[in-house]
């Protein structure tokens, strides 16, 4: 029973099971203790058998309880023990098959379990699955190598490249699941395959090219698989709690864990980062919250997709899991800047999606390059400063956006962060503030900010319009300065003109801003200005919005306050 909202719902905990040494598509291979309803209760027409499988799954049946007889005398574990005497009493297993029928299973709920109940009916134990007895598990691992070895008798030997062991080499490799929804075949992708004559050398047959132990081919499979499913499922350092293990963006998955348990969940920081979790983030360095085993614990991440029946690994990294935590408080501190639309308060964390939403041609996040949304993730979690890329297409989205589209906080968090990172490892320039600086006399944030200035007159002088002189000059602004400023210059008497007739009170005000940045520039426009210079004047453009965004809302506050004192 888990809380979602104001009600209480049952959640499916995980549970692990046996993996089949057998191909299980065709023939009777049964699994001990955990398998499908018809190999545990045998066939039940109408319910799980249609009249064409009786046979079929009677067959399964005697196979199952086989399975449990033999293991049980040689385990001669009390629970296998009570299953054998249980399947030795013809009418208690009929009692639980219509008891199983009654529940009227659907086709994917028919995999059932033996569980070990304690004898003692006051006993407060919590009953746990066979599956997970230890006696249960060295049984069913020497028969898993048993049954493997006997297909192995005609296998290729070599060296293992996972473990180093000389021995039989596996020639296929199971597939791997859930990259259906990123570029893989529903059906299950490979990430070692030489199924073709052409990928194979020297004449080795199939994954002879890549030599991998079967037990080691298993192990990986079976890991990928765990990792890349959705939702909580991965059990936390904290007894109660669960974790994700996979994030997806732009196309890829995000699949990561730690070396030893972690309650931290970073699929929600970069899926759906709420204020208070990015705000105790922020806070546990100085509350002494962080854990004291953090230190000594790894972080691991790989990013993934499909290309058809392939797995392309685009990313691999491991890190100190405090580093980890570190530079994501770096990453959600440096990409605040001031809002807007927020009356000039700090925006708020925004989750990945929006970041490569707002660096997409198309304005939709699985339409950016798979490359981008690596370059962010390792931005969030190693540190790694952003290059020319991230910034080149937050640019060429504002070069074309109108409106309130040019004002998006997400995209020029990605600005800032992105000359602040050339910035660093560069050396070259100052770094940008979150919001409005005064004192900072860099040529290209000047002429943002005046080209924000001008709007602000147009608006003062005409009122709303269709096309602003932001919407209209802000690409010739922000790369070649000195073509487009003389022509707003002349734009600008005009509307000051008109404003002096109209309001003199604002006109003394927005004139007096103009030549204060007129002065800062010495009267002479920069004749272009370079990618980094292009981010600095967007930067400027925005602080100058957003601090004329806060100042109109104090004023309203201002005169609310007098009225309502009146």
């Amino acid at each position: 029973q888990v809380q979602r909202g104001k009600r209480m719902v049952e959640e499916p905990l995980p549970l692990r099971v046996f993996k089949s040494p057998d191909k299980r598509a065709s023939g009777t291979y049964p699994i001990l203790a955990c398998d499908g309803v018809q190999y545990l209760l045998g066939p039940s027409v109408g319910a799980w058998t249609s009249r064409s499988e009786v046979e079929k799954h009677r067959r399964q049946h005697a196979a199952f309880v086989k399975l449990v007889r033999k293991a049980a005398q040689e385990t001669q574990d009390p629970a296998l023990l009570a299953c054998a005497r249980f399947y030795a009493r013809p009418e208690q297993v009929e009692k639980a098959r219509h008891a199983v029928e009654a529940l009227k299973l659907k086709p994917r709920e028919r995999t059932v379990t033996f569980m070990l109940v304690s004898g003692d009916p006051a006993s407060q134990a919590v009953p746990r699955p066979i599956v997970e007895r230890p006696t249960v598990e060295d049984y069913w691992r020497r028969y898993y190598e048993s049954r493997t070895a006997q297909g192995l008798k005609d296998a290729a030997r070599g060296t293992c490249l996972v473990c180093g062991r000389d021995g039989p080499i596996a020639a296929t490799h199971d597939k791997i699941k859930g990259l259906a929804n990123v570029g893989g075949q529903p059906s299950g992708v490979s990430l070692m395959s030489f199924d073709k004559f052409a990928f194979r050398s020297y004449g080795w047959k199939q994954n002879a090219n890549s030599p991998v132990d079967p037990r080691c081919a298993a192990a990986y499979v079976q890991a990928l698989n765990d990792l890349l499913r959705h939702g909580l499922h991965r059990r936390g350092r904290s007894p109660d709690r669960l974790v994700p293990t996979r994030f997806d963006a732009g196309g890829v998955a995000f699949i990561f864990w730690t070396r030893e348990p972690s309650d931290d969940d970073f699929t929600a920081l970069f899926e759906n980062p709420k204020p208070e979790d990015v705000q105790r983030l922020f806070e546990a360095p100085f509350k002494g919250v962080a854990g004291a085993d953090v230190e000594a614990n790894e972080f691991y991440l790989a990013a993934v997709s499909g290309n058809g029946g392939r797995l392309l690994v685009r990313c691999w990294f491991r890190e100190a899991l405090a580093n980890v935590r570190e530079n994501v408080r770096r990453w959600f501190r440096d990409q605040r800047v001031a809002d807007v639309f927020r009356g000039g308060e700090p925006s708020e964390a925004p989750p990945l999606w929006q970041l490569l939403a707002s660096i997409s041609a198309s304005g939709k996040a699985d339409d950016v390059p798979a490359e981008r949304a690596v370059q962010l993730v390792r931005r969030a979690l190693l540190g790694v400063p952003l290059g020319r890329t991230i910034l080149a297409a937050a640019l060429a989205r504002l070069r074309v956006a109108q409106g309130n589209d040019r004002l998006s906080p997400q995209r020029m968090g990605l600005v800032r962060m992105a000359v602040n990172d050339i910035a660093r490892a560069e050396g070259g320039g100052p770094m940008m503030c979150e919001k409005l600086d005064p004192e900072l006399e860099h040529p290209a944030y000047i002429c943002g900010r005046l080209l924000a200035v001008y709007e602000r007159l147009q608006y003062a002088a005409q009122g709303e319009l269709n096309v602003s002189v932001g919407d209209r000059y802000y690409a010739m602004a922000s790369t070649y300065p000195e073509l487009a400023f003389p022509k707003l210059e002349t734009l600008s008497k005009t509307h000051l003109k008109k404003l002096r007739r109209d309001n003199p009170g604002a006109m003394v005000n927005i004139e007096r801003q103009i030549n204060d940045l007129m002065l800062k520039l010495s009267g002479r426009f920069p004749k272009q200005l370079n990618i980094e210079e292009q981010g600095r004047f967007a930067i400027g453009y925005h602080h100058q919005k957003a601090e004329d965004a806060r100042s109109a809302a104090e004023h309203r506050a201002q005169r609310q306050g007098a009225i309502a004192t009146d």
